[in-house]
């Protein structure tokens, strides 16, 4: 005997059970019959002619009811019960998941699905950033080079006199090691303006040549971990018979473990419904962790020094000797001539010694983020 002609209102969707989503308005009817053996069963067709399936025949164990019987059945008709709990569809303006059982709570101590539920996705909030102790920059001493003067001058006058005195160049060649050199030579007894030109001779400072200080090589210390404070645990929510025994906004799931909020989810960060769904929290998938010691660099060279001999010669190959003296990064050298007005004929510049200097350090702070990343949205029944 047919006991049942319940329309049960499921989405295109649904027809594969969990496998794919809502579409407003597209319903299929399924009535409900008995079978020989008082099994529930679809039937085929309520008006189908002889010989169909789901139309009495002899001896086959299924009547179908008079107009009387199926009116009054159709005043209890229920379907099949939800065994769980109906629980409204899921929100349409976003693109939700189908409900789930979800646990929120502390990271270090989750939740596991119940039995039978399997585990669907885990999703973090509460990131913890400790904070990272980067080593203190040092810098080195200084190394450098000393380079001879690029200038000697003949004066027309004494060291003490020669401000403003005629000068007639000594100078070496360019990109001048020191060595001896015969460049510029000075004759004797050159007359400027009445006066001996070479009464003394002016030498340069030496120079200071590519100096710099070595900074503290990188931190090899380990970036300190961060760490979730929550979890929200998502399992899975539905039954084989999700729209058995619910009204036609809602569908039926298990009933969810003490603890477990019914709820749906979404990519991004976004807002939940004002009805149903509607107690909303945020998680992340991910982290992204850009932290670390910035590299340590060195200010300019401070309080270094170079120190040389430099000699003048009156032949043009360094061997008679005419005058030496000490000079330095910090002043050149000014030496009278006597007699006046000897022949510059050579010089060279040698023992040249560096003294290093310091440097001031700076960087080596800490540097960059740890952000989560990939926002996803609960949405869960309050």
């Amino acid at each position: 005997m047919r006991v049942t002609n319940v329309a049960y209102f499921i989405t295109l969707a649904a027809a594969a059970l969990l496998g794919a989503c809502y579409t407003d308005g597209v319903t299929w009817e399924v009535p409900w019959c008995t079978d020989n053996e008082g099994r529930h069963i679809p039937c085929a067709d309520a008006d189908a002619g002889p010989g169909d399936a789901g139309t009495s025949q002899e001896g086959d164990g299924a009547t179908q009811p008079d107009d009387g019987e199926e009116e009054e059945a159709g005043a209890d008709d229920a379907g099949p019960p939800c065994e769980g709990e109906c629980v409204p569809l899921r929100p349409t303006d976003y693109s939700f998941t189908d409900p789930h059982h979800v646990w929120f709570g502390p990271a270090q101590n989750p939740a596991a699905c119940a039995s039978g539920m399997l585990p669907q996705f885990v999703r973090y909030a509460g990131l913890v950033v400790p904070p990272l102790a980067c080593p203190d920059c040092t810098c080195g001493a200084s190394t450098g080079a000393c380079a001879p003067p690029s200038t000697f001058v003949a004066q027309a006058a004494i060291c003490d006199l020669a401000a403003g005195s005629v000068e007639t160049s000594f100078a070496p060649p360019d990109a001048w090691d020191g060595a001896c050199t015969a460049e510029n030579a000075v004759p004797a007894d050159l007359d400027c303006e009445g006066a001996p030109c070479i009464q003394s001779i002016a030498i340069g400072p030496v120079q200071k040549l590519g100096e710099s200080c070595a900074p503290t090589p990188p931190s090899t210390l380990p970036i300190p971990a961060t760490s979730w404070e929550e979890v929200a645990i998502a399992c899975e929510g539905l039954t084989g018979m999700a729209w058995a025994g619910c009204e036609m906004d809602e569908m039926c799931v298990p009933k969810a473990a003490p603890g477990f909020h019914y709820c749906v989810a979404a990519e991004g960060d976004v807002v939940c419904p004002t009805t149903g769904y509607s107690e909303r929290h945020l998680f992340y998938r991910n982290k992204v962790d850009t932290r670390t010691c910035a590299a340590c660099s060195c200010g300019p060279v401070e309080g270094s020094s170079c120190t040389a001999t430099a000699t003048v010669f009156k032949d043009d190959a360094c061997g008679v000797f005419l005058l030496g003296t000490s000079i330095s990064s910090e002043e050149g050298a000014c030496v009278d001539m006597s007699p006046e007005d000897r022949a510059l004929g050579s010089k060279r510049v040698t023992d040249f010694m560096y003294d290093p200097g310091a440097c001031a350090a700076s960087g080596g702070g800490p540097e960059g983020t740890a952000t989560p990343t990939g926002p996803v949205t609960f949405c869960c029944e309050p």
